[in-house]
């Protein structure tokens, strides 16, 4: 089986409330997703989705426990630098797409290589457009895209940098029925293409469906099985 390109260990984060509470949320003894594996993560409101893809994004440090990357432990690295390994290793798509209303869609990719080592590749980023059959759009800013195309372009956009991995976040959330199954299976092909490995976090269970590996995140993280317990611990 091929080498993890994502794996955590021990990795254990909770939240202090206002009233001083302190709220479990992630108590994970092991998870890993193999190189150009494509793995769908359900999980109930509460269950830890955001904050896991945050911890193992970089944009959150976990209390204890490894965050491995690509061989690297980026819990134990400071902000700028688990930037830089995000940027570099990780593409992220977005629920509300989060692109650039001002820039057009060729811009969009380009601004996301610039937050990489490399320098920004104009003939990759149009490649990576064609690729999800934007060829015609690259000049086209967001306003003039249409939802699906928007969302193409995130995709678009995650491969930046060449990623070893993708994490999308309920990337079928903000579109129609017609075009959930699109974004799926651009998604898929895409990552098969470039031998990526893909995450998706999702609650619709005909989305997960269709994941050759399918996990529910209380089947892993011992803080999502009593939630309501836990949170009064």
């Amino acid at each position: 089986m091929p080498a993890p390109v994502i794996e955590l260990l021990n990795v254990r984060k909770s939240f202090a409330m206002p009233g001083g509470e302190t709220v479990n949320v992630l108590d994970i003894e092991s998870f890993a997703v193999a190189q150009g594996e494509h793995c769908a993560l359900e999980g109930q409101s509460g269950s830890g989705k955001s904050t896991l893809l945050n911890v193992i994004s970089g944009i959150m440090r976990p209390d204890s426990g490894k965050v491995i990357i690509d061989s690297m432990d980026v819990a134990r690295l400071d902000e700028a630098r688990r930037d830089r390994v995000r940027a570099d290793t990780l593409g992220l798509v977005f629920q509300q797409f989060n692109l650039l209303p001002g820039f057009t869609a060729l811009e969009n990719v380009l601004v996301a290589m610039a937050f990489g080592s490399a320098r920004p590749n104009k003939a990759r980023a149009t490649a990576l457009l064609a690729a999800v059959g934007l060829a015609d759009r690259l000049h086209h800013k967001p306003s003039a895209l249409s939802i699906g195309q928007q969302q193409r372009v995130a995709v678009a956009r995650s491969l930046a940098n060449r990623p070893r991995a993708i994490l999308a976040d309920e990337p079928t959330a903000s579109i129609d029925a017609m075009h959930q199954q699109q974004v799926i299976d651009l998604l898929r092909t895409t990552c098969t293409e470039q031998g990526v490995a893909l995450v998706v976090v999702t609650h619709a269970p005909e989305v997960a469906g269709q994941f050759p590996r399918r996990v529910r995140l209380e089947d892993f993280n011992r803080a999502a099985i009593h939630p309501v317990k836990e949170a009064r611990a």
